[in-house]
């Protein structure tokens, strides 16, 4: 079994993080498109935060750092009263 030198370990283990990276990323698009579903369905962003246990500063920054790829979120319609 031929040895493999230490440059081609540290090559190949920078292959895997660039693959690993580019999988977070795309990982992190999709569960905003995700929370942006969820506030559609239910309304807003504190209420997926409450459904979800997490606060709604999380909700607001994952999609805020992943806007470019997840869908913009529908305006709610004005109210009259």
């Amino acid at each position: 079994m031929p040895e493999t030198t230490w440059r081609d370990r540290v090559e190949a283990e920078d292959r895997l993080q660039r693959d690993l990276l580019a999988e977070m990323s795309a990982s992190a698009a999709r569960r905003a498109q995700a929370l942006v579903d969820g506030v559609a369905q239910l309304g807003s962003k504190s209420a997926v935060a409450r459904e979800l246990g997490i606060t709604p500063t999380a909700v607001r920054k994952a999609i805020r750092e992943n806007r470019a790829t997840a869908t913009p979120e529908p305006n709610p319609a004005p109210t009259t009263e």
